[in-house]
């Protein structure tokens, strides 16, 4: 007879007690970057309960069933706020998935190789900036694997949001009331440009000349009409505390303006419930925020893989929820062993009308899964939920030329006011108006989106 040294409860108070002592080493069975390390796979640093959604529930809840108002309070303890609510009560209905073990699925292959050649190179020094133990800027991957603070887990984030030496981000935006009904939409082609910190595109790891700086992050919006041909660069600075430039090319004018400080933390077009320091969930330099601290560790339900619906036109996912039927996408969702889950405030700015993010992170991969911010009052206030896949061309398919055949990327994001009850649903498309396409690691991409004379160029 075997006995079940797991037993009931055992590894909720396992994750509780962690998080009491402040213990950030992840893995149950065995420390988790060392099983990665070994194979790629999770399986050997969780038990059984935390690999499987039936496990865990004891068969209540399995893959293939929907997460729908009848079910959810079954695993109302696995998932965010805001994912409850959607689901308890705004007709949001989830599809459940197998949990994904494969680690090479859940982030990109050259940012997880970096991520373990370069464990041990890097550290926060005391400007709270990470540098390479010479005090160089990063190398590439994820500088801190096995995090010892809170500031480590979102250190990844902020140096490289995509996980890709650049990409281009074709996407499409439905923006609703509190019904659903659609009230806005827009198309907009993105592109992040990594200048330190590269693994694919030479020279590496750095672009010479611009080692002061982090990322570029270049774009227009294509429609509707009224706003098509606005255009926005952002240089970002390597060093944490500065704020990027961010300009912005408005077609009325035909004029390049700065756009201030203070409109961080506003939309940026009529309908959207989304502001630019959520981008990424954690969309300012890391060191404009601080108070930064570990709040949980633990299982969660979330869209951590298997998002993807290539399928369908132009990827495009169905919709479902709010009294339209059309307010949420219908996502895939899966339990995740382990999650950080990190808060943070907004030090440097004294008018911000966010009072604090708590921000959700894949163990494995330090992948932002989702967040919630508070206002002032600290009411709970937006849901910021993004969902990935590892995108794979099969025979059949249709697939833009240029497009590789296999890569990770973002697959959707849920931008939810939950005071107002207004959406901001949008997606990773295949292609948008204008021609742009997916696609990753492009040197064209530079000179294409990522200058002043680009950003004029764009413009109409």
């Amino acid at each position: 007879m075997r006995l079940m040294k797991y037993t009931e409860g055992w590894t909720r108070r396992h994750f509780l007690e962690q998080v009491g002592k402040g213990v950030f080493a992840a893995g149950v069975l065995n420390p988790l970057m060392d099983i990665v390390g070994r194979n790629g796979s999770l399986e050997a640093a969780y038990p059984p309960e935390l690999l499987s959604i039936e496990a865990y529930t004891k068969g209540k809840i399995k893959p293939g069933d929907v997460l729908n108002a009848e079910n959810v309070d079954i695993v109302k303890d696995l998932l965010d706020p805001g994912a409850y609510y959607q689901i308890k009560h705004d007709g949001r209905l989830v599809d459940v998935a197998p949990t994904e073990t494969d680690v090479t699925k859940l982030t990109p292959t050259p940012f997880l190789q970096a991520t373990l050649a370069n464990k041990g190179k890097h550290k926060i020094f005391p400007d709270g900036n990470c540098y390479t133990l010479d005090h160089k800027p990063w190398i590439g991957g994820n500088p801190f694997p096995e995090p010892q603070s809170a500031q480590e887990v979102l250190m990844a984030n902020s140096l490289s949001w995509g996980k890709h030496d650049t990409i281009a981000h074709p996407v499409l935006d439905w923006d609703t009331d509190a019904d659903g009904n659609v009230e806005y939409q827009y198309a907009s082609i993105y592109v992040e440009w990594q200048t330190v910190g590269r693994l694919v595109l030479d020279p590496k790891p750095y672009m010479p000349g611009r080692e002061t700086q982090i990322r570029i992050l270049g774009g227009s919006v294509l429609a509707p009409g009224d706003v098509n041909g606005t255009g926005i660069l952002q240089v970002w600075a390597y060093d944490q505390h500065k704020l990027p430039g961010y300009y912005v090319y408005q077609p009325t004018t035909k004029r390049v303006r700065t756009y201030p400080v203070d409109q961080r933390f506003e939309p940026q077009f009529p309908g959207n419930t989304f502001f630019v320091t959520e981008y990424w969930m954690a969309g300012d330099p890391l060191l404009t925020w601080g108070n930064f601290k570990l709040v949980g560790k633990g299982p969660m339900i979330t869209c951590a893989h298997h998002c993807a619906d290539l399928d369908q036109p132009n990827w495009i996912h169905k919709t479902c929820g709010g009294k339209s039927g059309v307010k949420y996408w219908r996502t895939r969702m899966e339990l995740v062993p382990e999650v950080y889950v990190v808060e943070m405030e907004p030090t440097s700015y004294p008018r911000a009308p966010i009072g604090k993010k708590r921000i959700w992170y894949h163990a494995a991969t330090l992948c932002p899964l989702t967040m919630i911010s508070y206002d002032r009052q600290g009411k709970m206030w937006k849901q910021w939920e993004g969902g990935f896949d590892y995108y794979e061309r099969k025979p059949g398919m249709k697939w833009i030329e240029g497009c590789p055949d296999k890569f990770w990327m973002w697959t959707h994001v849920h931008a939810h006011d939950l005071q107002s009850n207004r959406m901001s649903r949008f997606y990773y498309a295949q292609t948008v108006p204008g021609g742009y396409h997916a696609t990753q690691d492009d040197p064209r991409l530079f000179g294409d989106f990522c200058s002043m004379e680009a950003l004029e160029r764009l413009g109409r």
